[in-house]
Protein backbone atom coordinates (compact mmCIF):
# COMPACT_ATOMS: atom_id res chain seq x y z
CA UNK A 1 0.00 0.00 0.00
CA UNK A 2 0.97 3.52 -0.80
CA UNK A 3 1.24 6.67 1.23
CA UNK A 4 0.33 10.17 0.38
CA UNK A 5 2.44 12.07 2.46
CA UNK A 6 -0.67 15.61 2.68
CA UNK A 7 1.32 18.17 4.55
CA UNK A 8 -0.41 17.50 8.38
CA UNK A 9 2.19 16.83 10.70
CA UNK A 10 -0.37 14.81 13.99
CA UNK A 11 1.08 15.60 17.54
CA UNK A 12 1.68 12.50 19.82
CA UNK A 13 1.45 14.31 23.37
CA UNK A 14 -1.17 16.03 25.48
CA UNK A 15 0.87 17.70 28.38
CA UNK A 16 -1.47 18.05 31.22
CA UNK A 17 0.02 21.03 34.06
CA UNK A 18 -2.47 21.33 37.28
CA UNK A 19 -1.28 22.85 40.65
CA UNK A 20 0.92 20.13 41.92
CA UNK A 21 1.90 17.94 38.70
CA UNK A 22 2.53 17.70 35.28
CA UNK A 23 1.46 14.70 33.13
CA UNK A 24 1.97 13.85 29.64
CA UNK A 25 0.13 11.82 27.43
CA UNK A 26 0.83 10.02 24.25
CA UNK A 27 -1.36 9.02 21.56
CA UNK A 28 0.41 6.32 20.55
CA UNK A 29 0.74 4.66 23.71
CA UNK A 30 -2.12 1.88 24.41
CA UNK A 31 -4.93 3.07 25.71
CA UNK A 32 -8.38 1.93 26.64
CA UNK A 33 -11.30 4.64 26.40
CA UNK A 34 -14.90 5.27 28.37
CA UNK A 35 -16.82 2.82 26.19
CA UNK A 36 -14.37 -0.11 26.53
CA UNK A 37 -12.54 -0.24 23.42
CA UNK A 38 -9.03 -0.60 23.66
CA UNK A 39 -5.96 0.56 21.31
CA UNK A 40 -2.93 -0.58 20.92
CA UNK A 41 0.32 0.97 21.15
CA UNK A 42 1.67 2.24 17.62
CA UNK A 43 4.97 2.96 16.36
CA UNK A 44 5.86 5.80 14.73
CA UNK A 45 5.46 5.23 11.43
CA UNK A 46 2.53 3.06 12.17
CA UNK A 47 0.75 6.56 13.60
CA UNK A 48 2.54 8.71 10.41
CA UNK A 49 0.48 5.65 8.19
CA UNK A 50 -3.44 5.91 9.57
CA UNK A 51 -5.70 6.66 7.83
CA UNK A 52 -7.35 9.99 8.26
CA UNK A 53 -10.61 7.72 9.37
CA UNK A 54 -8.75 5.85 11.92
CA UNK A 55 -6.27 8.96 13.20
CA UNK A 56 -10.04 10.70 14.07
CA UNK A 57 -11.86 7.63 15.64
CA UNK A 58 -8.18 7.12 17.47
CA UNK A 59 -8.22 11.02 18.43
CA UNK A 60 -11.60 11.00 19.95
CA UNK A 61 -11.34 8.15 21.81
CA UNK A 62 -7.77 9.21 23.14
CA UNK A 63 -9.44 12.70 24.11
CA UNK A 64 -12.21 10.84 25.41
CA UNK A 65 -9.62 8.74 27.39
CA UNK A 66 -7.90 11.73 28.57
CA UNK A 67 -11.23 13.68 29.51
CA UNK A 68 -11.95 9.79 31.90
CA UNK A 69 -8.59 10.26 34.10
CA UNK A 70 -8.31 14.15 34.34
CA UNK A 71 -11.57 15.13 36.24
CA UNK A 72 -12.68 18.44 34.88
CA UNK A 73 -10.54 18.66 32.39
CA UNK A 74 -13.40 19.28 29.99
CA UNK A 75 -14.75 22.35 31.82
CA UNK A 76 -11.50 23.77 31.28
CA UNK A 77 -10.62 22.64 27.80
CA UNK A 78 -13.60 22.00 26.11
CA UNK A 79 -11.81 21.27 22.64
CA UNK A 80 -8.25 19.08 22.48
CA UNK A 81 -8.44 18.84 18.85
CA UNK A 82 -6.78 22.48 18.81
CA UNK A 83 -3.29 21.59 17.77
CA UNK A 84 -3.78 17.68 17.47
CA UNK A 85 -3.14 18.25 13.19
CA UNK A 86 -1.09 21.32 11.88
CA UNK A 87 -0.45 22.01 8.43
CA UNK A 88 3.76 21.67 7.83
CA UNK A 89 4.99 21.27 4.04
CA UNK A 90 8.93 21.46 5.76
CA UNK A 91 8.20 19.04 8.21
CA UNK A 92 5.75 16.97 5.90
CA UNK A 93 6.68 17.87 2.17
CA UNK A 94 3.79 17.29 -0.09
CA UNK A 95 4.57 13.78 -1.97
Amino acid sequence: MSYTNNGYSRRKTLTITKTGYSIEYVITDAFTDPSNVSYAALTDTEFAQLSDADYNTRLTSFIAHVYAVETGLEDDCPDLTIGAQTYNTTLCPLS
